[in-house]
C-alpha cells in the first residue's frame, strides 16, 4: 500500500498542471471595428491551457490578436508555447523576462476562439505558489462581402460612362 501511495505522488509531482481557464469575452466597439482586452493570472505551477471565446463574432473578420508578459521571478514568469486563433498561429517572442505575441491582421470566419499554450515555472515540483500573469487584446473588423465589392466596381463604372459622356458633349 505505500508502495502504491509513493507511486501516486511521484506520478503527481512529474505531472503538474497549472489552473487552465476556459471564459468568454465581450467584443465592444462599433458596428464595423471591434476590439477585447483579456488578462490571466495563474496562481498554480506548471503547463496550462487557456481557451477565450470572442462574442459576439460570427461571420468574416480581419482579426489582429496580441499577448504580452513580464515575469521577474520563475513563479512570477509565463512562457509560452503556442497560441492560437482559430488554427492560425501568432507569432511568439520569447522565452526570456519579456515575451510576447501577435497575429498580424488575417481574415478568419468566426465565431472567434483564442487558445493560448504555455508554462509557469515547470521546472520547480514543489508545489510552491505562483503569481504569473499574462494579458492581450484581439481587434476585429468587418471584411467586405463580395457584393459590396461588386456594387463598388458598377458605381465606378456609371461613374466613368457619365465622365466619357460628358467629355463627348463638350
Amino acid at each position: 500500500m505505500k508502495t502504491a501511495m509513493g507511486m501516486l505522488l511521484a506520478l503527481a509531482a512529474t505531472a503538474v498542471q497549472a489552473d487552465n481557464v476556459v471564459t468568454n469575452v465581450n467584443l465592444g466597439g462599433s458596428a464595423t471595428e471591434l476590439s477585447a482586452a483579456f488578462g490571466v493570472t495563474h496562481l498554480e505551477q506548471g503547463a496550462f491551457s487557456d481557451t477565450f471565446y470572442f462574442s459576439p463574432s460570427a461571420g468574416t473578420y480581419s482579426v489582429d490578436a496580441s499577448l504580452v508578459t513580464l515575469g521577474f521571478s520563475p513563479n512570477t514568469d509565463v512562457t509560452f508555447t503556442a497560441a492560437y486563433v482559430n488554427g492560425n498561429a501568432l507569432s511568439l517572442i520569447g522565452p526570456g523576462l519579456f515575451e510576447y505575441g501577435f497575429l498580424l491582421p488575417t481574415v478568419i470566419s468566426g465565431p472567434l476562439e483564442l487558445s493560448v499554450f504555455g508554462y509557469v515555472n515547470f521546472e520547480d515540483t514543489s508545489f510552491t505558489p505562483a503569481s504569473a500573469s499574462y494579458s492581450g487584446t484581439l481587434n476585429i473588423s468587418a471584411v467586405p462581402e463580395p457584393d459590396a465589392y461588386a456594387l463598388l466596381l458598377a458605381g465606378l463604372g456609371v461613374a466613368g460612362a457619365a465622365a466619357c459622356r460628358r467629355r463627348r458633349e463638350a
